[in-house]
């Protein structure tokens, strides 16, 4: 039973590093080589994570329901326009920015600049550990560059793109500038060098990149999907939520950092980045004050709902991707930023 179990732990452990070597084994290496993990890897983002959020957007706003809207923190729902521009910004532009870095990381491994990082020890304790340092490492690490991201003014002049999209939906999770994407998925080696200072050694690549994806993956399409869901408290003192992350869209800018973390609360009670104003509440509590009735649902919500259908018309992308939110192009494109941001105002 052990050697079975140290069979099956060799075999998961050299996932990554296998196709490194497949890669070294075609003879492509160099410049061409790094391009082709690249795009190999970009196009698998696209075919993986990208098609993920295509379910997650119907569920919540291509087939709304009562039931779904009395758990939508913001009662409106955005614009085929808004939506647009987190399509273009967090489909077709952030993924070759997010891939960036990581094909760097994967080419060195390849042509054997970085071979070592696949010999770590093939045991369970050392994944857990590598589990472990990565959940930490990589939360600490998103939650501090996101929140320099609000103090430093030459990043808040990149990623308040990113709050263009005050009413977010699932497409806008890495609807980032190139800039802030490629800095934010510097991971590995950000990792890495705190497992160099406390093991003397590089953690398991597989979970490097498997807990990455996985965490950044679906714990950000929650974050984005606008709505409060029962398993997890919008008031958990352990985790961030999605109310949260829409208050930190619908309210954060430039020195007013609310709720920059990821996984873990734990860093932004250190920096005291709490909301606890009253005009942006929770749906559950909004329905204690009577404002998620089915009246209002049937009269005022149900016949406002806008039609997503049209993003699927080419016509209708090529007419209006200008004035789509976050996109600085255009008179249309500027108008459509002052009105969210006009909005943003309100809900202050």
């Amino acid at each position: 039973a052990r050697s079975r179990g140290l069979a099956i732990a060799t075999a998961m452990v050299q996932a990554v590093c296998a196709i490194a070597e497949q890669l070294a084994a075609s003879g492509v290496s160099g410049f061409s080589g790094w391009l082709l993990v690249w795009g190999c890897y970009t196009v698998f983002c696209y075919l993986c994570f990208s098609t993920l959020l295509i379910p997650w957007f119907l569920y919540f706003f291509g087939y709304p329901t009562y039931e779904k809207w009395r758990f939508k923190t913001n009662p409106k729902y955005p614009t085929p326009t808004a939506v647009l521009g987190e399509i273009f910004m967090g489909v077709f532009l952030a993924n070759p920015s997010v891939t960036f870095a990581p094909s760097i990381h994967l080419a060195l491994i390849s042509n054997g600049t970085l071979r070592h990082h696949c010999d770590t020890p093939l045991t369970w304790q050392y994944r857990f550990y590598s589990f472990l340092m990565v959940l930490f490492v990589v939360d600490l690490y998103s939650w501090a560059w996101h929140y320099c991201g609000h103090w430093i003014g030459s990043l808040w002049k990149v990623h308040r793109h990113h709050h263009h999209f005050a009413n977010p939906t699932p497409f806008s999770t890495i609807a980032d500038l190139p800039p802030d994407n490629i800095i934010r998925s510097l991971y590995m080696i950000v990792v890495n060098l705190a497992s160099y200072c406390i093991m003397g050694s590089p953690v398991d690549v597989d979970v490097l990149y498997f807990v990455t994806a996985i965490t950044i993956g679906f714990y950000g399409m929650y974050f984005h999907c606008g709505h409060e869901l029962s398993i997890l408290p919008y008031d958990s003192r352990m985790f961030n939520t999605s109310y949260q992350h829409y208050v930190h869209h619908a309210l954060s800018y430039k020195n007013k950092p609310y709720y920059t973390g990821f996984v873990f609360k734990l860093w932004d009670d250190l920096a005291g980045a709490h909301y606890h104003g009253k005009q942006c509440i929770p749906a559950v509590e909004d329905q204690k004050l009577g404002n998620r009735s089915f009246e209002r649902w049937e009269t005022e919500i149900r016949p406002a709902l806008p039609d997503y259908s049209v993003l699927l018309s080419p016509s209708f992308c090529c007419q209006n991707w200008r004035h789509a939110v976050g996109l600085s192009v255009g008179p249309g494109g500027a108008a459509q930023k002052q009105s969210q941001s006009q909005s943003r105002g309100k809900a202050e």
